[in-house]
């Protein structure tokens, strides 16, 4: 019976080092092609990102990721007691990350409990980063762990809901008339004391009312 050779086992990223014969030894390959190794396969990464490039978790493995997007269709009724579509509204989408860390990774137990409890607490937007694409601006809304006496009673596996969080600018409209340009409600705004043209106009036209302090004058500046 012929001698069966051994298949070439090429010294590649990933490929164990397994002496196939001493006497054929396991060839190199130093030319790697694209197309040989495509080079998105290595330094994939999964991880919780801060906008500032700050991680501020790290699991030791993702275990499942669930990614979840909604849009809503609203109807509304019209004669005869139909109903119609007008519009399409596109829902905050939901993330869903299941990690584990047993204490012996880049965190310990007390430390990934203790960060996942900040986060949660916290309004700080979380970039989401998978292989295939980066979700960003979340917010972490529900947080679960558990421990199985199958898979270690040592290990923590977390199931993480992130939620997108969808940040709106309020615009300001730009006119050439200052009066034409519509109120901007930009938060509280603090009283000051009124002109002298203001105080007359007030004497006049509203009985004598003091913009500058809270009382009733009688326009020749004492108090009733």
């Amino acid at each position: 019976m012929p001698l069966i050779p051994y298949p070439d086992i090429p010294k590649l990223p990933g490929v164990p080092a397994i002496p196939r014969s001493p006497k054929v030894p396991t060839p190199n390959i130093s030319n790697v092609t694209p197309n040989v190794v495509p080079a998105n396969n290595y330094g994939v990464q999964w991880g919780f990102v801060f906008n500032n490039g700050l991680v501020p978790l790290t699991p030791d493995s993702f275990v499942e990721f669930e990614y979840r997007e909604e849009r809503k269709i609203p109807n509304y009724p019209v004669e005869g007691g139909s109903f119609a579509s007008y519009n399409k509204v596109a829902l905050p989408f939901d993330v869903r990350v299941t990690v584990s860390c047993n204490g012996n990774g880049s965190m310990t137990k007390e430390n990934f409990l203790n960060t996942i409890e900040e986060l949660i607490n916290s309004l700080a937007l979380i970039n989401v980063v998978t292989p295939n694409k980066t979700y960003n601006n979340c917010n972490l809304i529900h947080v679960d762990y558990r421990r199985e006496a199958r898979q270690g009673v040592s290990l923590i596996i977390a199931q993480l809901w992130f939620q997108e969080v969808r940040i709106s600018q309020t615009g300001t409209v730009t006119t050439t008339a200052p009066s034409a340009a519509p109120v901007q409600n930009v938060g509280q705004v603090s009283p000051v004391a009124p002109t002298k043209p203001q105080q007359a106009k007030a004497n006049k036209d509203l009985g004598g009312i003091d913009f500058g302090v809270k009382g009733k004058t009688t326009g020749n500046g004492t108090w009733n």
